[in-house]
C-alpha cells in the first residue's frame, strides 16, 4: 500500500527522468573525484619525495664540501709537523710552522665562506691550540663534552648541532652556529695527536631549509643518528628529541587528525631529512574538482526536475487525464471527451478515445430506444391480457341485466363501459393522472354495483397534491377487478374496497385492500411468479403480474407490487413506484 503511487506513470516518468539524469552524473562524479584524488595525491607524494631528494643533495653536497675541507687539515704536514714537535724542531722553526698553518686554516675558510673558524688542539696540550683567526682566544676546551665526543668517534667526523651559543668561546654569537670535528692521527704512530673542530655559520643552511615548504602547515626537519633535531623550523626544537617515530620509507600518519604524508631521506653522514606533508592542503586541487562535480550534480538535479515536470506535463499527464475519462466512460458517464488530440501518438489515442465513446454513446441510444419499444410492447401487450377479459367480464353483467329487463340499467352501464373504454385507448399517452385512475374506478364499479346490486362499496383516500402525479394508465383497474371477483364475490355479505394514496420521500405508495375471503399463503408465493409452462384460472396472477411488470419496467426493479392476506380476512396490495418523470426508466434501461 506505501508504494501505491509508484504505479502512477505520472510517478515512473519523473523518476526516470531524474534517476536517469542524476545517477550517472552522480556516480561518474565520485568516481572521477576519487581518482582526481588518488592522482593528485600521487603526484603529490612525488612531488614532495623529489623535493625531500634534492634538499638531501644539496645537503649531502654541503656536508661533503665541509668535510672535505677537513680532509686537508689531516692531509697537511705542516699541521703534523706542529702537533708532534719532534726534539730537533727549534722554536723559531715551530713557529714557522705554526705560522703557515694558520695561513692554511685562513686560506681553507676564505674558500667556504661558511666556516666561522677552525680550531686545532694539541691533545698533548704542547702547543695548546691555534686557529685560523689569530685574534681570537678560547677558554680551556679540554674537558668539554664535544672534545669528549670527537676523541671517542676514533678520527670519524663527528657533528654537532645548531646552537644559539658558540661551542669554543661560550658566548652569545647572534646567529646560529653547528661544528664539525675530527680527531687527527699521526702518519707514523697512527696515535690521535690532535683535535680539530669546525664552527659553522648556519645562517645559509636555515635559509635554505626554511624556503622548503608544503603547503601552510607542512615543513621538513633534519635529525642526528639519535633522531634530536638538528634543524627544525621552530628554533626551540633544536637538540630535542623528535616526537615523531622516524620512519624507514615514506608513509602516511593521521597525527592530530590531520592526515599527513612522512617522507624520509637518509643523509651520506648518517642524519636524516623528513618532510610533513599535509595532504588536505596539497590535495586541495582534487577538492575543488568535488565542488565542482557537487554542482554539477545539483545542476543535473535541477535540470531532471524540469524535464520530468516537462516529461509529466507532455506524457504523464494526458495520460492519466485519459485514464481518468475512461474510468468516468467505464461509469457511464458518455459525455467525457479527451482534450488532447495532438499529432503524436498520445494525440492519436486520445481521438480513438473520443471516436469509440462517440460509437459507443450512438449505439446505446439506438439500443435504448429499441428496449424502450421493446418494453413498451410488452406492456400493450400485457393490457391486451386484462382489456379483453375485463370487456368479457363487464358484458357478461350487461347480459344479465338485459336478461331481468334492467333497461334502464343496461343503458347506464353501456354508457360507462364506453367510457371506460375510451379511458384506456391511450390517446393521451401511455400515462395518465392518479387522479383521472380514480376516476375510472368509480365509473367502474358503477357497472359492478349493477351486477352486484350495490353489494360492494368503494372509498378512495388520495391527498389533492398527489391527484396529477403521473401513472401508468389501467393499474388500478385489474387489482381492484380482483379484489371484487376473487375476494368479496364469493361472500355472501357486503364487501367494501379501500384505495389509499401515500407520498414517502420520493415514493408513492398505493394501498388497495379489501375485505374478502382473503388467500392461503401457499396462493400468495405463486401470484407473481411468471411462468410459461404454469396455466392460472382466472385473471388474478395475469392482473397482478402486468400491474408488477408495468411498475418495474418504468421505475426500476427497486418498485413493484407486495401482497399480503389471510384466510377470512382480505387481500391487502401494496403498489410503489416513484414520482420521476413519465418514461426515465424505460429509457435508460439499457445503459
Amino acid at each position: 500500500m506505501r508504494f501505491r503511487h509508484l504505479h502512477s506513470i505520472v510517478n515512473q516518468l519523473f523518476l526516470f527522468c531524474f534517476i536517469g539524469m542524476t545517477l550517472p552524473v552522480l556516480v561518474m562524479g565520485f568516481l572521477s573525484y576519487n581518482k582526481s584524488s588518488a592522482i593528485v595525491e600521487e603526484q603529490v607524494s612525488k612531488v614532495a619525495s623529489l623535493t625531500i631528494t634534492q634538499v638531501s643533495d644539496k645537503l649531502n653536497l654541503f656536508f661533503k664540501k665541509l668535510d672535505d675541507s677537513s680532509m686537508m687539515v689531516l692531509n697537511s704536514k705542516l699541521i703534523q709537523a706542529v702537533l708532534e714537535q719532534k726534539s730537533e724542531t727549534t722554536p723559531y722553526e715551530l713557529n714557522e710552522m705554526v705560522k703557515n698553518s694558520k695561513e692554511l686554516l685562513t686560506s681553507i675558510m676564505i674558500n667556504s665562506t661558511e666556516i666561522l673558524d677552525i680550531y686545532i688542539f694539541d691533545v698533548k696540550r704542547n702547543n695548546s691550540v691555534f686557529s685560523g683567526d689569530s685574534l681570537m682566544s678560547v677558554p680551556d676546551q679540554w674537558d668539554s663534552d664535544w672534545y669528549e665526543a670527537i676523541l671517542k668517534a676514533n678520527g670519524n667526523t663527528v657533528w654537532f648541532g645548531i646552537s644559539q651559543t658558540s661551542y669554543l668561546k661560550k658566548t652569545e654569537t647572534g646567529f646560529p652556529v653547528f661544528g664539525l670535528g675530527r680527531a687527527i692521527r699521526s702518519w707514523e704512530t697512527g696515535e690521535i695527536i690532535g683535535v680539530m673542530f669546525y664552527e659553522i655559520m648556519a645562517d645559509l643552511l636555515i635559509d635554505e631549509l626554511d624556503r622548503v615548504q608544503f603547503g601552510d602547515t607542512g615543513y621538513i626537519y633534519v635529525t642526528n643518528d639519535e633522531n634530536r633535531y638538528f634543524y627544525h623550523p621552530d628554533p626551540a626544537e633544536y637538540g630535542q628529541a623528535s616526537r615523531i617515530e622516524l620512519p624507514e620509507k615514506m608513509r602516511q600518519s593521521d597525527s592530530d587528525k590531520k592526515k599527513t604524508l612522512v617522507i624520509p631521506e637518509k643523509l651520506d653522514n648518517g642524519w636524516h631529512v623528513v618532510g610533513v606533508v599535509p595532504l588536505k592542503e596539497l590535495t586541495a586541487d582534487s577538492a575543488s574538482i568535488r565542488n565542482f562535480t557537487l554542482w554539477i550534480a545539483l545542476g543535473s538535479i535541477v535540470l531532471a526536475v524540469g524535464m520530468g515536470v516537462f516529461g509529466i506535463r507532455k506524457i504523464g499527464n494526458p495520460l492519466v487525464n485519459l485514464s481518468r475519462l475512461m474510468k468516468k466512460g467505464e461509469a457511464g458517464d458518455l459525455t467525457v471527451r479527451s482534450g488532447h488530440i495532438g499529432r503524436n501518438e498520445i494525440g492519436q489515442l486520445g481521438r480513438s478515445f473520443n471516436k469509440m465513446i462517440g460509437q459507443i454513446a450512438l449505439l446505446i441510444e439506438r439500443i435504448s430506444k429499441e428496449e424502450s419499444e421493446k418494453k413498451k410492447a410488452e406492456i400493450r401487450a400485457l393490457r391486451y391480457q386484462i382489456n379483453p377479459h375485463f370487456l368479457y367480464n363487464t358484458l357478461n353483467s350487461i347480459r344479465w341485466m338485459a336478461k331481468l329487463n334492467r333497461t334502464n340499467d343496461v343503458d347506464s352501464a353501456v354508457t360507462t363501459l364506453v367510457q371506460l373504454l375510451e379511458g384506456s385507448l391511450e390517446r393521451g399517452g401511455v400515462f395518465g393522472t392518479i387522479g383521472g385512475e380514480l376516476e375510472l374506478l368509480e365509473k367502474y364499479m358503477i357497472i359492478q354495483e349493477y351486477r352486484y346490486e350495490n353489494k360492494i362499496e368503494l372509498y378512495t383516500d388520495c391527498p389533492e397534491e398527489l391527484l396529477d402525479v403521473p401513472i401508468p394508465r389501467m393499474l388500478l383497474q385489474p387489482i381492484v377487478e380482483n379484489a371484487i371477483f376473487h375476494g368479496i364475490a364469493p361472500k355472501e355479505e357486503k364487501g367494501t374496497i379501500a384505495i389509499q394514496v401515500q407520498q414517502l420521500g420520493e415514493d408513492l405508495l398505493i394501498r388497495i385492500k379489501d375485505d374478502g375471503v382473503g388467500m392461503d399463503k401457499e396462493l400468495i408465493g405463486r401470484l407473481l411468479i411468471s411462468s410459461k409452462e404454469r396455466m392460472t384460472k382466472g385473471m388474478t396472477s395475469i392482473g397482478l403480474r402486468h400491474v408488477d411488470q408495468t411498475i418495474k419496467l418504468y421505475y426500476g426493479n427497486a418498485y413493484g407490487v407486495k401482497v399480503a392476506s389471510a384466510e377470512g380476512e382480505g387481500t391487502s396490495v401494496l403498489i410503489t413506484f416513484s414520482r420521476r418523470k413519465e418514461d426515465h426508466y424505460v429509457q435508460s434501461a439499457a445503459r
